[in-house]
């Protein structure tokens, strides 16, 4: 797959959501997520396919690819495609259309934000007790999650409560205040 492994910069994760009517997910095959966005593109159909940087070294050189936070999900506008032609990829096992697509897109654009400013943010369990917080200053401005805390340190968990998963990043409390 093209730009998948490179020694070269990656391919640049994008940083603004697409602009969708609604938002639903695409369950993916077993690492077909590129290939569903290819597609989706190709259809004129918005979608959104959560990418981090990851480094591996093979025989002693660093490469970078860029790889899926949530492996088996692309997110897609399902008001300006048939179901069926999402299933004619044949890269697809199950289309999920949220009860509540306000906060499936709330919850996509705190992705989105989060990915712009951190590259290592990270999957992690979803479901995590910690305190609800916004982040008021600094890199993360605007941001909500949990904040939740590991010995000294200190994570924001972001999460896409419709597919249960999170991810977390490093987060200075100075910036938090607690969510109402």
């Amino acid at each position: 797959m093209p730009g998948h492994l490179t020694t070269a910069k990656p391919i640049p994760v994008p940083m603004d959501l697409p602009k969708a009517k609604a938002w639903a997910a695409a369950w993916t095959k077993a690492r077909c997520e590129k290939a569903l966005c290819a597609y989706l593109g190709k259809l004129g159909v918005p979608h959104f396919l959560p990418l981090v940087r990851k480094r591996r070294v093979y025989g002693g050189q660093a490469r970078f690819s860029n790889l899926p936070l949530f492996s088996g999900y692309v997110f897609f506008d399902p008001t300006v495609v048939e179901r069926t032609k999402i299933f004619a990829s044949k890269k697809v096992a199950q289309i999920l259309v949220p009860p509540d697509p306000e906060t499936l897109r709330r919850d996509l654009e705190n992705l989105t934000r989060a990915l712009g400013e951190d590259e290592t943010l990270r999957e992690t369990r979803f479901g995590q007790e910690g305190r609800p917080v916004y982040v008021k200053s600094g890199p993360f401005r605007g941001l909500y999650g949990k904040l939740v805390r590991y010995e000294s340190d200190s994570k924001l968990i972001v999460q896409v409560s419709f597919i249960g998963k999170a991810a977390e990043l490093h987060i200075d409390e100075a910036f938090l205040e607690p969510a109402l």
